[in-house]
């Protein structure tokens, strides 16, 4: 069921639930999944927002945990593009060349990386990362980590979670760790994303958007489900 998406605000493209899709070799992780694509020409994916404020108010930590898989076309010859995670941009900064400051807004997202060209020994692999909009970031956009050890195969669901926990507005203490597959594979604990106590976790971004600016040279497509956004570590689900 995609009930969850009820309290999702949707920006743009809000994706399509499918339960099969032979063509791309879909294998379903359990019922109804999100498909996300990026047509020919085009940048935007799906963009959908949970709003921390409708659920209680915006924490200072937040964990948030997705399942993708990425399809039989998948094959980012051009561009990388961003992926989920979370944000606090107050629709003023932290996103699109609007530079964070650490008074106006900020973000992590997930990204991935331009394909592998055929002569590299990781070709056919998508590398993964965060996309970050931060209050010491020196260009007016994101600057790129790497996961390491985040490198997907297509035909393959793949579990990803993120925390993220705020600094102190006086000190360079804020934390951004990554899971895939429940092992941890990136942390950071001198994260500086506000210098002001109003800036918190606004909301937990489902964002995938080809580029920067270059458009998706074909077809392709990805799928999501498992989403869960939680005050605490979450994790693999079990086998059923």
């Amino acid at each position: 069921s995609l009930s969850w998406r009820a309290r999702w605000a949707v920006s743009g493209s809000g994706g399509e639930a499918v339960r099969d899709d032979v063509s791309l070799r879909f294998q379903p992780l359990g019922g109804s999944a999100l498909k996300v694509e990026f047509k020919k020409g085009r940048n935007d994916g799906v963009d959908l927002r949970y709003a921390f404020k409708d659920g209680g108010g915006e924490p200072e930590e937040a964990f948030f945990r997705y399942y993708v898989r990425l399809a039989d076309d998948w094959n980012p010859t051009l561009d990388g593009g961003k992926m989920p995670g979370l944000a606090g941009t107050y629709s003023v900064a932290g996103w699109g060349g609007r530079k964070s400051d650490g008074t106006n807004g900020w973000s992590l997202r997930g990204n991935f990386h331009r394909a592998f060209p055929k002569d590299h020994p990781m070709f056919g692999l998508t590398q993964l990362g965060t996309y970050a909009y931060h209050a010491d970031m020196n260009s007016p956009y994101g600057d790129n980590w790497y996961w390491p050890g985040a490198l997907l195969e297509r035909n393959r669901w793949y579990c990803v979670e993120q925390q993220v926990r705020m600094n102190r507005p006086e000190s360079a203490d804020g934390v951004l760790r990554v899971w895939l597959d429940g092992r941890r594979i990136f942390e950071k604990t001198d994260l500086r994303l506000r210098k002001i106590d109003r800036l918190r976790i606004e909301t937990a971004w489902l964002n995938v958007y080809h580029g920067g600016i270059d458009p998706s040279p074909h077809d392709q497509h990805m799928y999501f489900d498992g989403i869960v956004v939680a005050k605490r570590y979450i994790g693999p689900r079990r086998p059923d």
